[in-house]
């Protein structure tokens, strides 16, 4: 067991919240509910009881969930405002620089997939391995039905929450906040 993990199971309810609210963007609701399942054995436990507890939350829930993730090189990321997970999610397939051509197409996706689903385009950016695979990707889900759409949002969203449990708890933790696997959960 990792020290992270170990800290994780043995702390009061606020150092724990502290811990686990970063693997879920925004959303400390789901750190809370799930506090009552520890001790985990690992860093897929955890993510596990994360992903759960959204599971279980009922669509209006999860429809809250997904509402406060930042869109893709969107006002959160032109203003600051976006978690440091999210900025180095994006930050690694350089959204927050991008050229005006891929800047515009990227805001006509952000604009047609919220009027068509209510919320911002969410995905594990970490299983993304360049612009143009992340446009193609973008495009295919704003064609999709809004149900399909939902557990796809789901899928990338315990995507992202096991990819930083596994920076956070995981048994080969990076040295520092800049090595940890990037990805978005929007």
């Amino acid at each position: 067991m990792t020290h992270a993990l170990h800290t994780l199971n043995q702390a009061g309810r606020d150092e724990a919240l502290a811990l686990l609210s970063p693997l879920v963007e925004r959303s400390a609701w789901v750190a809370e509910d799930t506090l009552g399942a520890r001790p985990f054995a690992d860093d897929e436990a955890v993510a596990q009881a994360l992903v759960e507890t959204i599971l279980v939350s009922g669509t209006a829930r999860r429809l809250a969930l997904f509402r406060v993730h930042p869109e893709l090189a969107g006002r959160e990321a032109m203003s600051g405002d976006m978690t440091a997970e999210s900025k180095g999610e994006q930050g690694r397939l350089g959204l927050m620089s991008l050229g005006r051509r891929d800047a515009q197409h990227l805001t006509r996706l952000n604009a047609a997939y919220r009027a068509r689903f209510g919320h911002p385009f969410i995905i594990a950016l970490h299983r993304v391995p360049d612009l143009g695979a992340l446009f193609a990707i973008f495009e295919r889900r704003c064609a999709a039905t809004p149900l399909e759409e939902h557990v796809s949002t789901l899928a990338e969203i315990a995507s992202v929450i096991r990819a930083r449990a596994a920076a956070t708890f995981g048994p080969t933790r990076p040295s520092s906040p800049s090595s940890q696997t990037q990805e978005h959960v929007q």
